[in-house]
């Protein structure tokens, strides 16, 4: 410390000397503008600040001595000082460092020695904090209920004080105008004077002084009356509707229906609805129309839910709904009749506003929940019904008699637009449209390839335009037994041809064709099965011919082939016409004298001519016969006598082909003017006594009796004849028929037998649905085409529930039910099946044997009288049908019946049919024809018979 420091030898400490001692000193306010105090400058840390390195140090300590003293002692002290400072600061910080790491070093060994917790001890905890947080919640939740009570309970106390102060108001009001009525009463009594006593001065009574109010409780006695008044007025408008539980039972559903539909029970109900609070009072008056009338189905829904639901309440969904209905319905009309009971009452508590409108909503969203679910079955029946709209026009577009399509088409098409929009609010518009165009696209396709096969199949290939036009012109309906015109006259025994040529198909009457080809247009003559006494006939022909052939001699057999010749060129030769190029080759191998020479000869070859004849016929058949001709072609193993007999039956084909062939050609003549021929046979049958107007007339007036209109029109009249004659539930007989429909006999017995099968199918899967809890209007088409296609005559019960089973798992007991009813249902459906076809094959046993056909003659022995269905479910199935085919026979204008034909549907479904929509409307559609058909040819007897009737 004593011994000089030596001078610093730094050069920029130097430099910096050199500097201050050559520039002269600044001002001292120039000074203080370039220099700051040391003790106002910043102290920077000793890790980061350049001033923490020895020759800052120096070099500052320097500058401040200098600039302080002055002196380079002073200088030297201070860097010193500041040396010592910094090397105790490291120090320190040396010292706090192994202190920390000291620290560290002890934690890790502690860690190091602490033992760990086990996995399993883990999961115990993590399940003991679980438990515990499950626990928290719980109490929570509970704490949550209670508090709830609680608040329940708070809420009931403060309504039933609220109950008890306005009881006690009223009670108070009561006590009030009791007491005004007492002081009234009291002022009025005077007692009479009597002669008897002196006159003494009586006390003057002062009338009773009325406790006076202000204006404003005035005003609120005054509103709380009106309000009264009004609310009372809205129960009794309610209570006018007569719309209770009890009432609505006793009332068809139709009627009730009507009820609820009419603009004043829904007006009256949603007055009582908003006065209950039960939904917003200023809601859109669309939403506040369709909540009512929720609320007006549940009365519907309980009274008559056969009817109303799917499964008339035996599904799970509708018992709920049906539960839920009760729940509203049942306190809504007790509190409507304690209000009006009770005339102080002025309207329903708060906890009856609760009550109500939350039963209102439970019924409205299990009202929903139903609907939604039969939304599928309600497409699918929409879909039907567009298809059978389409299909009309279809039928209708090619009519140009009596502007049928155009008639037809702007309704029908009006109707299709609205169930498409229906369609598309159920299913969606994309959906909608892709199920309808399938639909559409698959039934016309069906159609079209059945007329396809219906047209070309049977079309002889021998037949020309010349033929064609020629044929245009000639007489309605072919002779029953064409002859040829320009051939050469036979010389074969006259009574061989005879007897060969009652084998052939023998054909109805010209008026009997006539009027099928105007009721079917498409009308053909079929080869009918033989009956037993023709098949006796076959047989002895047979039998005959044969032993003839081997036993007779060489002449006899040649007067059996010469009359075989002649009956079968006949035949043939009338199948073409003379410009045909085959007509001669026939004309020429079918020589009759030629082949009577060669069979007396021994010279005729029975192969050759048979190979010789199918090789023609098969030229001019029809595409349907090449199988049997390919047949009998190749047959050459059986003997003559049978080659012959299936060559005449393949003629007879042939030549029933070529009839009906002619049929169509000649149908449009026919179908315009036949009603005129028929006109005329009625008039000479009426003429010459064959009958009378006697079965008419009574039918007529039957009809018009069970009609409920004042004066119904003719149209009506006859559409509710001719419904009950084919549909009745009583047993069917010639003697109900009219005259004018005698010649329709067989049809409407047939049309019965097919009403009747369907009646006692729809009946069987009703049950089965019902049995089984589906919904009655879901589709069961296979099941239904399944059971129609059963011949009813020779099918078992038994039979009829295996069909059912295979596709439908039932229980035993449901079985054991089933099979019971199928036993009660189906002797009805065939007995109508078994009269329609013994009357059918009398009368072809008449036509065949060429004899007129009278079915009232008919032994009673072979009409069955079964035919009525005493089962309830068929009963009312059969009566919803009729009313349902009366209905679209009644329709007079197009409109009136596109709606009907639209409804079809929904209507069949509702009754228990909807698998039959189609034959419905088949069966529609025929005895439309038909009445057209018999108004044409008999009008004026029919304008004659009305004109007698008294009631008209």
């Amino acid at each position: 410390m004593g011994s000089p420091m030596p001078p610093v030898t730094d050069p920029d400490m130097l430099a910096d000397d050199s500097v201050s001692q050559s520039t002269a000193p600044f001002p001292p306010r120039l000074a203080a503008r370039f220099y700051r105090h040391t003790s106002s400058r910043r102290r920077s840390s000793a890790h980061s600040s350049r001033r923490s390195s020895l020759s800052s140090l120096s070099l500052h300590s320097h500058h401040s001595n200098v600039s302080c003293h002055g002196g380079p002692r002073s200088t030297h002290i201070a860097q010193h000082l500041r040396r010592a400072s910094i090397i105790e600061s490291r120090k320190k910080r040396l010292a706090d460092r192994a202190a920390h790491a000291e620290q560290v070093r002890l934690r890790a060994a502690a860690a190091k020695n602490t033992p760990r917790v086990s996995h399993s001890e883990e999961r115990a905890l993590a399940a003991q904090a679980a438990r515990e947080k499950l626990l928290a919640e719980i109490a929570a939740r509970c704490e949550e209920e209670v508090r709830r009570a609680k608040k329940v309970a708070e809420e009931t106390r403060e309504k039933k004080a609220a109950e008890r102060a306005r009881m006690q108001e009223q009670m108070a009001d009561k006590l009030a105008d009791a007491a005004r009525r007492r002081s009234i009463y009291q002022s009025s009594l005077r007692r009479p004077r009597t002669a008897s006593l002196a006159a003494v001065e009586e006390k003057k009574i002062s009338a009773a002084a009325l406790p006076k109010i202000g204006r404003t409780a005035a005003a609120k006695v005054i509103q709380r009356a009106w309000r009264k008044h009004l609310t009372r007025k809205i129960f009794l408008t309610f209570k006018g509707l007569d719309l209770d539980l009890t009432q609505v039972a006793s009332k068809s559903f139709e009627d009730v229906t009507k009820l609820l539909a009419e603009e004043r029970t829904v007006k009256a109900t949603t007055q009582l609805l908003k006065h209950l609070g039960m939904f917003d009072a200023v809601q859109d008056a669309g939403a506040d129309r369709a909540a009512v009338r929720i609320f007006l189905s549940g009365y519907l829904i309980l009274a008559h839910p056969m009817q109303a639901l799917s499964y008339g309440g035996g599904q799970e969904n509708e018992q709920e709904l049906m539960a839920k209905a009760k729940a509203l319905i049942e306190p809504f009309e007790i509190h409507v009749q304690s209000i009006l009971q009770d005339p102080l009452s002025g309207t329903a508590s708060k906890t009856t506003r609760e009550e109500l409108g939350f039963s209102f909503n439970e019924f409205t969203s299990a009202f929903h929940a139903w609907k939604t679910q039969d939304r599928t079955v309600l497409i699918d029946v929409m879909i039907n019904s567009f298809v059978n709209l389409d299909l009309i026009i279809q039928s209708t577009k090619d009519d140009r008699r009596g502007m049928v399509a155009e008639d037809y088409l702007q309704a029908v098409r009006s109707e299709q637009v609205k169930l498409l929009a229906r369609l598309k609010r159920l299913a969606g518009p994309e959906q909608a449209l892709a199920r309808v165009r399938t639909a559409v696209r698959k039934a016309r396709k069906q159609r079209a390839s059945e007329q396809r096969q219906k047209n070309e199949q049977h079309v002889p290939r021998a037949t020309t335009p010349t033929t064609k036009m020629a044929d245009m012109h000639e007489p309605l309906t072919p002779p029953a037994t064409p002859q040829p015109t320009n051939h050469r006259a036979p010389s074969a025994p006259q009574s061989f041809i005879t007897r060969l040529g009652q084998t052939m198909t023998i054909l109805p009457p010209n008026r009997e064709i006539a009027h099928e080809m105007q009721i079917t247009s498409s009308f053909e003559v079929q080869q009918q099965p033989w009956s037993d006494a023709r098949k006796q006939f076959m047989d002895v022909l047979r039998a005959n011919m044969r032993d003839s052939m081997q036993n007779g001699g060489v002449q006899v057999a040649a007067s059996w082939t010469q009359s075989m010749t002649v009956l079968i060129r006949e035949k043939v030769l009338n199948l073409v016409s003379p410009r045909h190029q085959l007509y001669e080759r026939i004309d020429q191998v079918l020589d009759p004298k030629l082949i009577a020479q060669q069979s007396r000869h021994g010279m005729f070859s029975y192969n050759a001519f048979f190979s010789t004849i199918a090789s023609m016929i098969a030229q001019i058949c029809s595409p349907g016969r090449d199988e049997a001709v390919r047949v009998f072609s190749a047959d050459t193993e059986s003997d003559a006598i049978d080659r012959l007999f299936n060559l005449i039956n393949i003629i007879d084909l042939m030549t029933l082909d070529h009839i009906n062939f002619q049929f169509r050609l000649a149908s449009r003549q026919v179908i315009e003017h036949g009603h005129e021929h028929e006109q005329k046979m009625f008039e000479q049958d009426l003429q010459n006594g064959v009958h009378d107007l006697r079965h008419a007339k009574s039918w007529w007036r039957i009809a018009r009796q069970s009609l409920a209109a004042a004066r119904p029109t003719g149209h009506v009249v006859y559409a509710r004849g001719l419904t009950d004659l084919a549909l009745q539930n009583s047993h069917f007989s010639y003697n109900q028929v009219p005259e004018t429909l005698q010649i329709d006999y067989i049809r409407l017995l047939k049309l019965r037998a097919q009403a009747f099968q369907m009646v006692a199918v729809s009946s069987i899967l009703l049950t089965t649905k019902l049995r089984l809890q589906r919904n009655r209007q879901s589709l069961w088409t296979n099941d239904a085409e399944r059971l129609m296609s059963l011949d009813l005559t020779n099918t078992s019960p038994q039979r009829v529930v295996s069909l059912i089973e295979s596709s439908h798992q039932m229980p035993s007991t449901t079985r054991q039910g089933l099979l019971d009813f199928v036993t009660r249902v189906l002797p009805a459906a065939a007995a109508a099946t078994n009269n329609a076809a013994n009357t059918d094959q009398d009368r072809q046993t008449a036509i065949q044997e060429e004899r007129p056909f009278d079915p009232s003659s008919i032994a009673e022995d072979g009409v069955s009288k079964e035919d009525v269905f005493h089962e309830q479910i068929a009963t009312f199935v059969l009566k919803s049908l009729r009313e349902h085919v009366f209905q679209r026979l009644s329709a007079a204008s197009t409109a009136e019946k596109v709606r009907a034909t639209t409804s079809a549907a929904q209507v069949l479904a509702r009754a228990g049919m909807p698998e039959f929509v189609g034959h419905v409307g088949e069966m529609v559609d025929l005895l439309e024809r038909i009445r057209n058909v018999d108004l044409k040819a008999h009008e004026p007897w029919y304008d004659q018979i009305a004109a007698e009737d008294p009631h008209e």
